[in-house]
Parts: C-alpha cells; structure tokens; sequence
C-alpha cells in the first residue's frame, strides 16, 4: 500500500487518495472529520464556554457577596452587556471545538454506508 492509497474499512477495497465513493462496497468516503462531528463539536464547546462565562459573571458575585461578605453587583454591575461577553465565549468556544474536531480526525480516512 502506498501512502496515497487507502483501504477501506468497510470491505477492505484498496483506492486511491481523493476519490469519493468506494468502488468495492459503494459506500461515501469521507477524508478528516464530518460536517456532523465538527457542529457537534463546535456545539458542545459553545455551550461549555457560555456555562463557563456565566459562571464566573454570575455566580462569582454572588459567592463572593455570601461568603467574604463583599458588595459585588451580580454581573459585576456590567447589566446587559455581560450577555455580549456570553456571546463572544460561545463563539469562541464553539470554533475551538470545531479546530479540535477537525485535527482529532486529520489525516483519516473512513467510509460510511
């Protein structure tokens, strides 16, 4: 096998790099991730980030102001503008996932039926 050949993990045909159906079993042949597993991805590391963000906007105050007996405002007082930093960390985080998705599956080579 040749390094621009692959074998496919279905029925074991030998193809050439770039070719999109297996002639063997007919099946797609996909090269580094799915266009699923990097939403997905790009999804759960939006929400990660978000969770993360509020966490420390919200609930930071609010532990700070029980436990250390602070006067934070909830939100350290930024109101509405806050939801703009839960933005920019969703979408920070959901591209960090989806980076993280597509070099997990660089360089493979699978097929699906």
């Amino acid at each position: 096998m040749s390094p621009e050949t692959y074998t496919c993990g279905q029925c074991h045909f030998e193809f050439n790099k770039g070719v999109r159906v297996c002639q063997g079993c007919q099946g797609t042949v996909i090269y580094g991730a799915t266009q699923q597993e990097t939403n997905e991805a790009g999804s759960f590391g939006a929400i990660i980030w978000a969770v993360l963000i509020a966490l420390l906007l919200y609930g930071l105050p609010a532990l700070l102001n029980k436990y250390v007996e602070t006067h934070f405002k909830i939100g350290f007082g930024l109101g509405f503008t806050s939801l703009i930093f839960l933005g920019v960390a969703a979408m920070f985080g959901y591209f960090r996932g989806m980076t993280r998705a597509q070099r997990a599956h660089a360089g493979e080579c699978r097929t699906f039926r």
